[in-house]
């Protein structure tokens, strides 16, 4: 079970989600070789070509870089990565006979490109929404690689289609009211901090844009190669022990039934856990704090209701986890948010 999981120790990381904040680095003259150390840049501040590093190694280098680079970090470096930049899977977006063709495609091979956040597109009749899933449980800079991420995404879209493109909402994660303006700026529509998941909203119609240059047996070529070097780095397959979390509803079960689920045994899970760093109550618990939101704007249920829908014992026991957790009782959240809509 422990090969399957993909660790923050592993070094599968490239060069290429790195390039925004290099680039950025080299023009604000940041000691770089010190910032980044695993990378192995040369005098002038860029990686060879075939370095790859650990989460681990990356995490402490992330972490300066924010505190250089400030609140807006995450969508100036985002907007920097250009294309080329996603390495094997750029030839294969390039190929495709529509954006939508093209996301899919990317999003199947992201790993391949250095992603350190999952990113999905959920299809909707009108709209379908981009969303930026943690790959790792790091609450320090999951603000950050979402912001990067979705600003990356969209630059590649806008690259693939034209500058033109329209998105129709963005809502990020953390409190930054300071970068709304950047952030609106470069995505081109109104900006929401705050939200429980980081996602940008487009129409369908922008994602049925014909790209100019369709070649299926590009496409086909390109996707072999795809695959191959997943295979090459020990990717396929892989999933962070985080998705495997939340994929698997841990926040609906114990820990006994969560290992019998995994098919290891409560210590191999508890070794995993401490070896990921990734805390069971904490994501447990905010996979209910963000059920818990959606309820609470979305729905008429009553706390009861809401409480038993979330496997606490009673709706006190809701209330104050849901106090902890947010900093407002439930009723004042579900009151704030019906305000804020009716302006």
């Amino acid at each position: 079970m422990n090969n399957k999981v993909l660790s923050v120790q592993d070094a599968v990381f490239p060069s290429h989600p790195f390039s925004g904040l290099l680039a950025i680095g080299r023009e604000r003259d940041w000691r770089l070789q010190d910032m980044f150390p695993a990378l192995g840049l040369n005098a002038d501040g860029r990686p060879p070509e075939d370095v790859r590093i650990s989460y681990a190694q990356a995490r402490e280098s992330l972490l300066q870089a924010r505190h250089h680079g400030g609140a807006d970090l995450g969508i100036l470096s985002g907007a920097r990565k250009s294309l080329p930049a996603l390495g094997a899977m750029a030839s294969g977006m390039l190929a495709q006979g529509s954006l939508a063709e093209a996301m899919h495609f990317g999003l199947e091979y992201q790993l391949i490109a250095g992603a350190m956040v999952q990113l999905q597109l959920e299809p909707g009749e009108r709209i379908s929404v981009l969303t930026a899933r943690p790959l790792f449980d790091d609450v320090e800079l999951q603000d950050f690689l979402d912001a990067d991420h979705l600003a990356t995404a969209i630059n590649v879209s806008r690259a693939l289609c034209g500058a033109a493109l329209q998105i129709e909402r963005v809502e990020l994660r953390g409190n930054r009211q300071a970068s709304r303006s950047v952030a609106e700026d470069f995505f081109g529509c109104p900006v929401v901090y705050g939200a429980d998941v980081s996602r940008v909203i487009v129409n369908n119609s922008v994602l049925n844009t014909l790209l100019i240059n369709p070649d299926p047996d590009l496409a086909a070529s390109s996707k072999m190669r795809c695959d191959t070097e997943l295979a090459a780095v020990g990717l396929a397959g892989r999933q962070s022990l985080l998705h495997k979390l939340v994929n698997l509803q841990c926040d609906y079960r114990s820990v006994p039934e969560l290992a019998q689920a995994m098919g290891i045994s409560e210590r191999s899970l508890h070794r995993l856990l401490v070896r990921e760093g990734c805390s069971y109550f904490q994501v447990a618990e905010s996979l209910r704090m963000e059920k818990a939101r959606h309820y609470l704007r979305n729905t008429s249920m009553s706390l009861d209701d809401i409480a038993a829908k979330l496997n606490y014992s009673d709706s006190r026991s809701f209330r104050r986890a849901f106090k902890r957790a947010v900093n407002l009782t439930p009723s004042e959240f579900r009151l704030q948010y019906s305000c804020a809509t009716q302006r």
